[in-house]
């Protein structure tokens, strides 16, 4: 337990500054860090990849108010545009764990290393996601929460690819989309989280220290040393170009796309 716990430790400094440094989440991270651990600790194969994203929306949970505290306290949180979207996060977030724990682990798996190699694409071409600027409706930020929260939690991270160009479209500044979009997390890792665990919590494959598809060790290790890391590598950020920023995390995803689609 102590061994597991320093390792997770350690990890969560890396998934920190990562985080810090490149301004995701720390999910598309450390999901495959726990598929290649989770391996090597023996853990049944047909449980890894859902242990592996439950995990993740776990520890997202801790590092989700920090970083949402952080965000309120320079005023960058819009409640008018976080109430109706985090109502819609809740009901899709747990749907779509619920529906993530259906898949087959490698067809999970390979989704989420699509999803990472889109992202590489994206930071190769140096081009961020935009939406046209439109007339908002009254029902229209309730089905874009829902479906933020179900993409997000089948993926096992914290939705700021999703919600921070739509909250641009929406005629936010940057500033604020950012922190409405950290806020938007804590219900999309809370409610994922959740439905992870429900789905899970009778599965007799599930290891010693497991709560459903949620790995304590981990949630615990990482939530200790990832908030504080991720503070670092904002500073870091700060003392390179974000030309090269973007090239390291083009590579990155592209290796973790290679890595969950092939391993």
């Amino acid at each position: 337990m102590i061994e597991a716990l320093t390792l997770f430790a350690i990890l969560g400094i890396f998934a920190g500054l990562v985080a810090g440094m490149f301004g995701v989440g720390g999910g598309i991270i450390t999901v495959p860090f726990f598929v290649a651990i989770f391996i090597q600790f023996g853990f049944e194969e047909e449980i890894i990849i859902h242990m592996a994203v439950g995990t993740s929306l776990g520890c997202i949970v801790f590092t989700g108010i920090s970083s949402a505290y952080a965000h309120s306290k320079k005023n960058a949180i819009s409640y008018n545009f976080l109430k109706p979207l985090a109502s819609g996060i809740v009901i899709g977030a747990f749907l779509g764990a619920l529906f993530a724990v259906q898949l087959n682990g490698n067809l999970l798996k390979t989704i989420i290393g699509i999803f990472a190699l889109l992202i590489a694409i994206q930071m190769s071409v140096s081009k961020d996601i935009k939406l046209k600027p439109r007339n908002q409706t009254n029902k229209e930020p309730y089905f874009v929460g829902s479906g933020i929260g179900f993409f997000s939690s089948i993926l096992g991270i914290g939705g700021g690819i999703f919600s921070v160009p739509y909250l641009k479209a929406s005629g936010l500044p940057m500033t604020s989309s950012v922190g409405t979009s950290a806020a938007c997390g804590i219900p999309i890792a809370v409610f994922g989280a959740l439905g992870y665990l429900i789905s899970g919590v009778d599965n007799i494959l599930l290891p010693p220290f497991a709560l459903g598809y949620i790995y304590l060790p981990a949630v615990i290790g990482i939530s200790l040393t990832s908030i504080l890391a991720a503070k670092y590598g904002a500073n870091i950020a700060h003392h390179v170009s974000e030309k090269i920023l973007k090239r390291m995390m083009a590579c990155m995803m592209f290796l973790i796309s290679i890595y969950m689609v092939f391993s």
